[in-house]
């Protein structure tokens, strides 16, 4: 089981760029998040009866792109009684255009590691490109039209969610699996202002309206009515995500931040 880190980055920055060229959109900060992590549900029959442990999550804006890095460690409670030890460690760079893309993502379970680590690039105007795997092994992967990367697809589920709009269905590809893009259907709620959600006890940066989003993922060309796993995230319109839930078919895991910490912008000439 690997927990899909960069999605978590990917939606926790919603709107990093559009900041820069939409009159409406919010001033996107750059941050550093804390959470805490723990078991949201368990079905009846499933692997997984408990969960503990945290994330560390950056957001960094340089001058020609976005830094995302995250650190998390994670334990799994068995129904037999036994524990899995997951450490996950992913560091992301994408431009500020949304063109250029480099990953390394890093996980170890139990004694079993694995990396992924590569780049790719969109060049066409219908957003087609490739990626280039340098591991778990060399290979080129190509990228379909409408391909958008973690960033690219965070902006625009924003402009979707200013615009009122309610499903965004989308391309991604972040490589984290050593695999090609995967097909994202979102699904967007209601804005949600400040008094409302209640989070400003968090700081000045929680006292912004949000959004709930809740993003199907499904293998690229698969049939499935169902999706391989889900995530629910509350969206605040500056790019902080106060909550986010996985939810794997048998399971699910809550993450709440419990402290955030402004970055200074870049010094760029």
């Amino acid at each position: 089981m690997h927990m899909p880190i960069s999605r978590i980055v990917a939606v926790a920055a919603l709107g990093v760029v559009l900041a820069a060229s939409a009159a409406d959109a919010a001033d996107i900060v750059s941050h550093r998040g804390i959470y805490g992590l723990k078991l949201g549900s368990s079905r009846q029959g499933g692997a997984f009866v408990d969960a503990r442990g945290g994330l560390d999550m950056t957001i960094e804006k340089t001058c020609d792109g976005w830094l995302l890095i995250q650190d998390m460690a994670m334990e799994l409670a068995t129904a037999q009684g036994s524990e899995v030890r997951q450490l996950i460690r992913y560091s992301g760079w994408e431009s500020l255009d949304g063109r250029k893309y480099r990953f390394v993502s890093r996980t170890q379970t139990g004694q079993e590691q694995k990396e992924s680590r590569g780049d790719a690039r969109v060049v066409a105007d219908d957003l087609s490109g490739e990626a280039v795997f340098r591991a778990p092994k060399a290979k080129t992967v190509p990228l379909p039209p409408g391909t958008r990367f973690p960033i690219a697809h965070a902006i625009w589920l924003i402009d979707r969610a200013l615009a009122g709009e309610h499903q965004a269905p989308s391309a991604v590809f972040d490589g984290t699996d050593g695999e090609g893009p995967q097909n994202v259907t979102a699904f967007i709620g209601r804005k949600v202002e400040a008094k409302e959600h209640g989070r400003g006890r968090l700081g000045v940066l929680a006292e912004q309206a949000g959004w709930t989003m809740r993003l199907a993922f499904f293998a690229e060309g698969s049939k499935e009515a169902s999706p391989e796993y889900e995530m629910e995230i509350f969206q605040l319109a500056n790019g902080i995500a106060p909550r986010m839930v996985v939810d794997y078919r048998d399971f699910s895991v809550v993450l709440e931040i419990q402290k955030i910490e402004p970055i200074p912008p870049p010094a760029c000439s």
